[in-house]
């Protein structure tokens, strides 16, 4: 099969990555609606248009489909405001709060408090998914506008980095190693697909 993009439209081209650019590591981000409304006030949502990009500083970045929402996103305004962010990495058990997460609430609604996902307070001003294996606490230096619509490059410096005990330990020079196993990192693969790690293995 051979085919053409230039005549597809977005949402047909985005059918398409999403189901060949796979796995995608996932940033579930966790932003601040910018009010205090107690339990109403943090807002997340899920990114899979995601990646490391560089190491000093450390940096990911993280897409938001502006454009293919039709409006501002929830997480793009928060960030504009307030560019502290938590980006937590979900596990296999996580994927149906992580699907929850992606509905598209009013912006003074939380996800949290809607799904009923748990919050920890830890060293960073932004709370982090509580069962989440890994969070980073983080901030966003960029905003970059990519493409023919409006979608968003958010380009975030990593501060804080906190690892669920089982997950992370140092080896014998003080080196922290992730145990991929024990993390069991969620996968994106498709609209509303996901998958898990079968396999590790070393070439």
């Amino acid at each position: 099969m051979d085919v053409e993009f230039q005549g597809l439209s977005e949402s047909e081209s985005y059918a398409l990555f999403s189901q060949i650019i796979i796995p995608r590591p996932i940033a579930w981000v966790l932003s601040d609606n910018g009010a205090e409304r107690g339990d109403e006030r943090w807002n997340l949502a899920p990114f899979s248009y995601f990646n490391g990009i560089t190491s000093d500083p450390p940096m990911v970045m993280f897409s938001i489909g502006d454009g293919m929402a039709g409006k501002v996103k929830d997480t793009h305004r928060n960030l504009r405001r307030n560019p502290e962010c938590v980006i937590s990495l979900a596990c296999v058990e996580q994927a149906k709060d992580m699907q929850n997460s992606s509905e598209d609430l009013p912006a003074d609604q939380s996800e949290t408090k809607r799904f009923n996902i748990g919050l920890s307070d830890w060293t960073w001003p932004i709370p982090r998914v509580t069962a989440a294996p890994v969070s980073m606490g983080c901030i966003a230096r960029q905003f970059t506008r990519v493409g023919n619509t409006e979608q968003i490059l958010v380009f975030a410096e990593i501060t804080r980095l906190w690892v669920r005990e089982d997950v992370g330990a140092l080896d014998a020079k003080g080196r922290l190693r992730i145990d991929v196993a024990a993390f069991n990192p969620l996968a994106r693969v498709g609209k509303g697909a996901y998958a898990r790690l079968a396999e590790v293995f070393r070439v």
